[in-house]
């Protein structure tokens, strides 16, 4: 496995929810505008209720599917192990004696792989980890959380 074939597996996650989100939204919309949320008085507010439920996964829909097309065109550099951490790195840490991994992404925090039998976490920009471990070395540390860099792809 290579880190290519983490990114496949990352940009195919993030495929599989888009097409979750666009079903849930189907289901959503028509529940707003279905003879199932007819008003039965003025006090029934199924139809506004669920209306209110469709925009907000139509917006979440617009995010995820900005955040993969972000992801399709990100190209994440190689990198050596004497190279500095940056954006596109498959980074490897002793994390109190657990061998752990992190790829440094510019979106899809969060989502998680496998390499090498191991965990995958994906972080962004945003988080602290990747703030921490952006332009470490190999063999260099962090105190919190607790861990070693001990590899960088």
């Amino acid at each position: 496995m290579t880190k290519d074939d983490v990114i496949a597996d990352l940009r195919a996650q993030l495929e599989g929810k888009i097409a979750v989100m666009k079903s849930a939204l189907a289901d959503s919309s028509e529940g707003a505008s279905g003879d199932e949320t007819k008003s039965e008085g003025k006090y029934d507010t199924r139809a506004i209720e669920a209306s209110y439920l469709a925009e907000a996964q139509a917006e979440q829909l617009v995010l995820a599917e900005e955040s993969l097309s972000l992801f399709l065109n990100f190209e994440a550099p190689t990198y050596t192990i004497d190279d500095e951490i940056g954006p596109g790195a498959l980074v490897e840490v002793d994390q109190e004696g657990e061998i752990c991994f992190y790829f440094l992404a510019p979106t899809a925090g969060g989502l998680i792989t496998n390499y090498l039998g191991c965990e995958v976490t994906v972080i962004t920009p945003d988080s602290r980890l990747y703030q921490e471990l952006h332009e470490k070395k190999m063999g260099e540390s962090l105190e919190k959380p607790s861990l070693i860099v001990t590899g960088l792809e």
